[in-house]
């Protein structure tokens, strides 16, 4: 067994419970709400996935002989869910053309009973509830995630210890797979995994997943935190808070332009939307060596005056560039804070350092733009792409509660991707300094470029266009807004989510909290970095990002997952990780 295998084997956690956890109020009323045009699109998307090591506990009440952690954290999430009935209950999918639906959702207005469109049903009697895991592991926190890694190992090969042990192994249920029959236990799949998982040492691990229309990363945060307040006010014998998340998928819809429930688009608000900085690669086009193919559902050909295919709606997906069968490997970079804003600096055209990093850069770019194009130059620089003048692509997933106003409570995955592309040399040079070291004004075009194409996709006009274009397409899950592979990076970030603004009460902070996306070729995730709780003493569990902190006050963590061969160049590249100690950087 080498040294890795034999890590992995030392930290393998036993199941002791494997339960389903209902709401307290199991008399909630059948209900079936069709989900928003953007949560119908991440049907086919990987799971909302995360996880938090939480240092040692103390019990609440040392006299409270018996404490089981396992059934207090149980009751506290059953109390949550009378918040969040829906997550316990069947996501549904429209798979006719003919309108007809069952009688639950017999009032969904026109638009909603198209193909495609996926729809929460819930309050029945086979309602699957909330698989809920209790572990122990032989494993301490320290073996785990080291309190030192972001100082020690700023490049984190992340095959030397995998999470994989503390994620729930229930396979979750798909919209696109129902009608679904009970599994060998008798239950049918739920909509969502949590995995308690107790450490030797007295540390704990929570772990979720749960299917992506119902959730993105700022939901699933959002009930871990109410969860957490739920377990705290109870250790302290305090009333329950109230919570309020909001699950209103046609307030999203509410926001499309012209009438979606009109027979046919308005050709206007479609042509719009073919202007956005948006990818339109579609699934259902043939394309010769796609390993995924997915065929033109029958249910159109059967439609079809000629039996044939639909014409295209879009552009064929380029499997050329991408080699599923080659290797992937797994790093997490950690940028501290001072490399962050030497970075902003940088791509703002702002080298100067006495300028105060408070002041606003002319133009505009955030701190993520600075990280983002920062890394999108080094991974395009890895890939050997200096000499190419053809196009590569950044594909960012967007969340649009700001713009639609919806506030952060809204449940769902309100979302799209939005594209940036330049050329390969363009990208590769950006971040390589020049004859005397210089390196500001060669980043600067690319974060500008990015920060472009997050301005046009702010514009309300141009989303509810967009939202109107997907009111009537032939499928919500068609069109695919990304790609992989070589020439495409595809980056999901969780900037201001608040992973480290949870506590349960327990007296434990997040060591460390984590998102598990597919290892694929150019899969990015960007997030803040853990708090130095020793060292900031001001970094209090339970104070959001929102009040008047930096999200990269701690450093930035990036997980990037690209070819081996491509990873070895990356992690040699003395650009990734800005040399600041001379006072200025690289």
């Amino acid at each position: 067994m080498d040294e890795r295998n034999a890590m992995t084997a030392n930290i393998e956690p036993s199941v002791l419970h494997k339960e389903r956890v209902f709401p307290r109020n199991k008399q909630v009323a059948e209900k079936a709400y069709p989900l928003s045009l953007l949560d119908a699109t991440t049907a086919n998307y990987a799971l909302t996935n995360a996880l938090w090591l939480f240092e040692p506990w103390e019990k609440a009440d040392s006299n409270i002989t018996g404490f089981s952690l396992r059934n207090h954290l149980k009751q506290a999430l059953s109390a949550t869910l009378d918040a969040y009935p829906q997550w316990c209950g069947h996501l549904k999918i429209v798979g006719t053309t003919d309108g007809k639906l069952e009688n639950a959702a017999e009032h969904f207005p026109p638009h909603a009973r198209r193909f495609g469109r996926v729809y929460a049903h819930y309050g029945t009697e086979d309602d699957p509830g909330v698989e809920f895991i209790s572990c122990k592991s032989p494993a301490t926190l320290d073996m785990v995630y080291p309190e030192s890694r972001t100082a020690k190992q700023p490049i984190w090969d992340r095959q030397d210890v995998s999470f994989s042990a503390f994620i729930p192994q229930t396979k979750i249920a798909s919209p696109s797979s129902s009608p679904r029959s009970p599994g060998q236990d008798g239950l049918l799949e739920p909509l969502l995994a949590i995995q308690l998982t107790e450490l030797a040492c007295g540390g704990f691990v929570v772990a979720a997943k749960i299917a992506h229309p119902l959730a993105d990363i700022t939901s699933l945060v959002q009930l871990i935190k109410d969860w957490s307040r739920v377990s705290s006010a109870r250790l302290a014998a305090s009333p329950e808070p109230i919570l309020n998340p909001l699950f209103d998928p046609a307030l999203l819809d509410s926001h499309a332009a012209g009438d979606i429930n009109a027979d046919q688009p308005d050709n206007n608000l479609v042509e719009q939307t073919r202007e956005l900085p948006l990818h339109r690669y579609d699934w259902w086009a043939s394309s010769e060596g796609a390993p995924w193919p997915r065929e033109t559902p029958s249910v159109f050909l059967e439609n079809s005056a000629d039996g044939r295919s639909l014409p295209p709606a879009g552009k064929v997906m380029p499997w050329p560039e991408w080699d599923i069968k080659e290797h992937v490997s797994h790093y997490t970079i950690h940028l501290t804070h001072d490399q962050t804003e030497y970075l902003w600096r940088q791509s703002s055209g702002t080298s100067d350092r006495s300028s105060p990093s408070s002041s606003p850069p002319p133009p505009r770019i955030s701190r993520h733009d600075a990280v983002l194009a920062h890394i999108w130059s080094c991974i395009t620089r890895a890939r050997k792409f200096q000499d190419d003048t053809g196009p590569v692509y950044c594909d960012l997933t967007y969340g649009l509660r700001p713009i639609l106003k919806l506030g952060e409570a809204f449940l769902g995955s309100p979302i799209i991707i939005a594209n940036t592309e330049l050329s390969g040399a363009v990208v590769s040079a950006s971040s390589a300094p020049d004859a005397k070291g210089e390196v500001a004004m060669r980043l600067a075009p690319l974060a500008r470029a990015i920060r472009e194409t997050l301005d046009t996709m702010s514009q309300m006009q141009a989303v509810a266009a967009h939202l109107h274009t997907l009111a009537y397409e032939k499928s919500p899950q068609r069109i695919w807004q990304a790609f992989l592979g070589r020439r495409h990076i595809l980056v999901t970030t969780w900037a201001r989510a608040g992973l480290y603004d949870v506590d349960f009460g327990l007296g434990s902070r997040v060591a460390y909290a984590d998102g598990v996306i597919p290892e694929l070729d150019g899969d990015v995730l960007i997030k803040e970095a853990p708090p130095s709780w020793q060292a900031d003493s001001s970094s209090v569990p339970g104070t959001t990002t929102a009040a008047g902190r930096s999200w990269t006050r701690h450093g930035v963590d990036v997980s990037i997952n690209i070819c081996d061969g491509d990873m070895a160049r990356l992690i040699r590249d003395p650009l990734l990780l800005p040399d600041i100690s001379d006072g200025e950087g690289v």
